[in-house]
């Protein structure tokens, strides 16, 4: 059986897709997703289709998806950072602190930022692979919101916790930026 929420899952995919296609062509408004099949998505299919030389209806045919998925998997793969937690540093009891550097700590800093733009008062910290103050002060920031020790460490525990939260908004636009495409 289809479920609404299969359905809204998948219509949520289309306007992903879409909006990423949009964007990668200047598009003055870009889909917002909201998983809802309304008059913005229908003319955003309908506008692909005429782009792409097919009958312009307005609906996600089996043609019209395939071709949709086609266009946004290369440009989502230039997008798409290596799963994130397979950059924690490997050895047991490892802490990265405050004077280490390398691409742990730049994926870290990435991490924090993707899900600062979820949360109006988390700040954003200048990627640079280097632990610096404004890294420690961020992961303090982030342990005192999801209540783990404040230590401003990143232990396994609190890389474990950023990692599930950049996974979960990496691909998904802040509410504040659909919202404010909305007006």
């Amino acid at each position: 059986m289809y479920s609404e929420q299969q359905k809204r899952d998948h219509v949520y995919d289309l306007q992903r897709f879409l909006r990423r296609i949009q964007r990668e062509e200047n598009h003055p408004n870009p889909l917002a997703p909201d998983g809802i099949y309304g008059p913005e998505t229908e003319q955003a299919v309908r506008e692909f289709q005429l782009q792409h030389g097919l009958p312009p209806r307005g609906t996600a045919d089996y043609h019209t998806w395939t071709l949709i998925y086609e266009h946004f998997v290369p440009l989502s793969t230039s997008d798409t950072l290596p799963q994130a937690a397979l950059f924690f540093p490997p050895a047991k009891g490892t802490v990265l602190s405050p004077g280490a550097k390398g691409n742990s700590v730049a994926v870290l800093q990435m991490m924090l930022n993707t899900v600062a733009t979820h949360f109006a008062n988390m700040p954003q910290v200048p990627v640079t692979g280097l632990y610096d103050e404004e890294t420690s002060m961020a992961i303090v920031d982030l342990q005192n919101k999801f209540r783990i020790a404040p230590t401003g460490l990143t232990d396994r525990t609190t890389w474990d916790l950023l990692t599930q939260l950049h996974n979960a908004y990496y691909e998904r636009p802040p509410l504040s930026w659909i919202i404010a495409e909305q007006d």
